[in-house]
């Protein structure tokens, strides 16, 4: 007859911490700061190009507030 091989019994304090990190995914803290950089940048750029600004902020509000 062959030999069984067993498994090692697992431990069960280590397995719940790892479960833990499932859940809702969002973005991670540097995606969120890389994306405000980016709008900043956008609205700079459009007030050197002599708008006023305001309307990239409102879309920008609208589109973050709204969308997800």
């Amino acid at each position: 007859m062959a030999k069984v091989k067993r498994l090692k019994p697992r431990n069960p304090v280590a397995t719940a911490a790892i479960m833990r990190k499932g859940g809702v995914h969002e973005k991670s803290g540097s995606s969120k700061r890389q994306q405000s950089k980016q709008q900043l940048r956008k609205l700079l750029d459009n007030v050197k190009a002599g708008s006023s600004g305001l309307d990239f902020v409102r879309s920008s509000w609208i589109r973050l507030n709204f969308i997800h």
